[in-house]
């Protein structure tokens, strides 16, 4: 059972599985290819790690990755496609660039590994990487590229991650419709807010990547009576989990610290504390990333043996708001 989660609160994890559908409009010349590649390392490794730990993650999957081959992607496309104003956010622009079997894009066997270990949530990041507050997409557009995505994973999906956070107020209706019945919104902070790509992306990503080492903007946990329902529940991000950086590595004790604080204020308090990032950003430095997380999971791991903290994908939350209302 996982209830009385209000008294002694959550650790979650999310993780957004996107490949290189997920970074098309920013790797056109390739650079961040061998991040991709790293990938069918990476997902094993974290497997491994969570079951070591008994971690509960919700891995937040784009749809177009589930298959072997680009052959067999081509059954699940959906009938409308986003017509974006910049038609570099869509991901069937390089379609025809891609090799049939690029291990860049498809990860079936990923897949079935993430479904068949215990405790990890197979949920949705769209079919395509759909931006859901760009110009030029619309609604339509959303509910077809949602149906693929459900089409594709060949079962039902509860929990729904928003490519680049983008999260849009009107489509939540469309995503209850579809059955899903939460999503990740973004902390409660104006960095935070959700808009297009480009604005202000610059200053804001100096800003958080600051924030990721010091307590700039608050610690975003929250207790189960507080999180929104509109059409569906807002299990919020606390934190995004930055990647081991070589420039950076004098500062990788304050990065560990400032998680550390909040997974304890978030014990302490009977709150929960959701970490996502993707599993791409640990496939460069990836010893280093790893010993970085474990590190993160033991902290959790000593704040569940004196708190009763406990580890929760976004459906088990779920679970706990459906029971306490």
């Amino acid at each position: 059972m996982l209830n009385n989660m209000d008294k002694k609160g959550g650790f979650v994890i999310s993780l957004d599985f996107e490949l290189g559908w997920g970074v098309q409009d920013t790797n056109r010349d390739g650079s961040y290819d061998g991040n991709l590649h790293a990938v069918h390392t990476v997902v094993p490794r974290l497997l491994e790690l969570f079951s070591k730990y008994a971690i509960h993650v919700t891995w937040a999957t784009v749809g177009m990755l589930c298959v072997t081959s680009k052959t067999d992607l081509i059954q699940y496309l959906p009938c409308e496609k986003p017509t974006y104003s910049n038609t570099v956010f869509s991901s069937y622009e390089i379609m025809p660039s891609i090799q049939d079997k690029d291990p860049r894009y498809f990860a079936a066997s990923l897949v079935e590994l993430i479904k068949n270990t215990a405790n990890q949530e197979f949920a949705t990041h769209t079919f395509s990487h759909y931006y859901c507050v760009e110009d030029g997409q619309t609604k339509e557009q959303f509910i077809s590229d949602l149906k693929s995505a459900k089409k594709i994973a060949q079962q039902p999906l509860k929990s729904i991650v928003f490519p680049r956070n983008q999260v849009n107020k009107d489509y939540l209706s469309i995503c209850q419709k579809e059955g899903i019945r939460a999503y990740r919104g973004n902390p409660k902070h104006p960095l935070f807010k959700s808009e297009q790509f480009l604005d202000g992306w610059h200053f804001k990503r100096i800003y958080k990547i600051a924030d990721s080492y010091l307590n700039l903007t608050g610690h975003h946990t929250f207790s189960l009576q507080q999180i929104e329902k509109n059409h569906i529940w807002n299990i919020q991000a606390s934190a995004f989990l930055r990647p081991y950086y070589s420039r950076l590595k004098i500062l990788e004790n304050l990065k560990l610290k400032r998680i550390v604080k909040s997974l304890q204020y978030a014990a302490k308090n009977g709150e929960i504390y959701h970490l996502w990032w993707h599993p791409h950003n640990m496939g460069k430095n990836i010893d280093e990333n790893f010993e970085f997380l474990e590190k993160v999971l033991v902290e959790f791991t000593k704040n569940k043996e004196k708190y009763n903290f406990q580890s929760y994908s976004m459906s088990d939350v779920v679970k706990n708001l459906e029971i306490n209302n």
